[in-house]
């Protein structure tokens, strides 16, 4: 098949320059897919790209004005992306099928769908509906109508990635119409030592729903019982300066580093792999690849109790807390940090429970059924 993929950010090499999950979704299927098929990438004109460039056989084709990366605002710049990325798409030669990958992406693939007459699938991660002015401020206004819009389409197939993010689209589109499908998880593999002290790692965007302020208050209250305790986040954001602060009120500067944008998903998991626990604070998650990738370096984890994340590990492999509860959480991450044994148990359970996401077995299952999609279309 020629299968068009529309996502508003991509890497710009095998090295997998990490910005979001969606991203790594977007990455991880595209390399599976052109296995398969012909793959085209639609994308952002990113500062590090050129126009027009290919990952082993993956064509990428940037549109739009050159921007950096962001999840919220940049109105006018993400409204010129989606109409150049469909007035690229509608020209694309003998595409079988068009997927869209973010709720940005989603109407430049139904409109690309409708001119071509092709099959389209949105690969969904979250249902924001009811919660984009909370999380993303005024411009949440725009999220929320588009998002509404789009599921009153005639789209052919939605893929949540996971069974919480399908039970939340029931109540807005037809349950024979939606099927769940987990990430590709492409485990890295990494050498690292493990640090010389005890350390916490986080991976998450600095915005309000990732709460890693909450994850900066628990490492005051563990101090108190491991003073040579350490904090490695990884990630950038608008909260950046307003966590840094807190960490210096509380007088944390010693115990917490911000590593800020780390380029290289490799370096990312290296941090991941020498870290005796990470954690994820996350309140808002589609699904919580991150906790897998973990999971894959046997590095205990600690996240707040979402139904995302709780799926994606089985119950394996980490602990749970009360969202938000930053006491409970501090106590959490001390339970593995002191307890040896239950350190070994939580890194053993928690291998075997990542073996269920290997990129063969979710790429496989997606190239399935996007053929019998397209069987269906041409039935039809």
């Amino acid at each position: 098949m020629n299968i068009c993929i529309v996502t508003e950010y991509f890497p710009h090499s095998t090295d997998l320059e990490i910005k979001g999950g969606v991203e790594v979704c977007a990455f991880n299927e595209s390399v599976e897919l052109s296995k398969y098929n012909n793959i085209t990438v639609l994308t952002s004109n990113d500062e590090n790209n050129s126009n027009d460039f290919y990952i082993n056989d993956i064509h990428v084709i940037c549109c739009g004005d050159k921007r950096g990366y962001t999840q919220k605002g940049s109105l006018l710049k993400r409204l010129n992306f989606m109409k150049d990325a469909y007035n690229v798409g509608k020209n694309l030669k003998d595409i079988d099928l068009v997927i869209g990958y973010n709720f940005i992406t989603y109407p430049v693939a139904w409109h690309i769908s409708q001119k071509l007459d092709i099959p389209i699938v949105a690969r969904y991660h979250d249902v924001w509906i009811g919660r984009w002015i909370n999380t993303m401020g005024i411009t949440g206004i725009f999220g929320e109508f588009m998002e509404r819009h789009f599921l009153k389409q005639d789209i052919d197939l939605i893929l949540p990635v996971s069974d919480y993010t399908k039970n939340n689209l029931l109540p807005y589109f037809p349950e024979n119409k939606i099927k769940t499908v987990h990430n590709i998880v492409d485990f890295p593999v990494v050498e690292s030592k493990p640090y010389d002290k005890p350390t916490i790692a986080c991976v998450a965007r600095l915005v309000e729903y990732k709460r890693v302020e909450d994850l900066i208050k628990a490492v005051n209250i563990i101090k108190k019982e491991i003073p040579d305790i350490r904090c490695k986040i990884i990630g950038t954001g608008p909260l950046e300066n307003e966590l840094k602060n807190l960490t210096k009120e509380l007088k944390l500067e010693d115990n917490i580093e911000f590593l800020g944008f780390v380029e290289k998903h490799e370096d990312v998991m290296k941090v991941v792999n020498s870290s005796d626990v990470f954690c994820l604070p996350s309140v808002v998650e589609g699904f919580g690849i991150v906790i897998i990738e973990a999971l894959s370096l046997k590095t205990p984890f600690v996240a707040a109790e979402i139904p995302p994340v709780v799926e994606a590990s089985g119950r394996k492999g980490g602990l749970f807390y009360e969202p938000k509860n930053y006491k409970e959480l501090s106590e959490c991450l001390l339970k593995i940090l002191t307890d040896d044994e239950l350190h070994s148990k939580l890194e053993v359970e928690g291998y075997e429970q990542s073996k269920n996401y290997t990129k063969e077995v979710i790429g496989a299952k997606l190239n399935t059924i996007f053929n019998n999609l397209k069987i269906d279309k041409k039935i039809k």
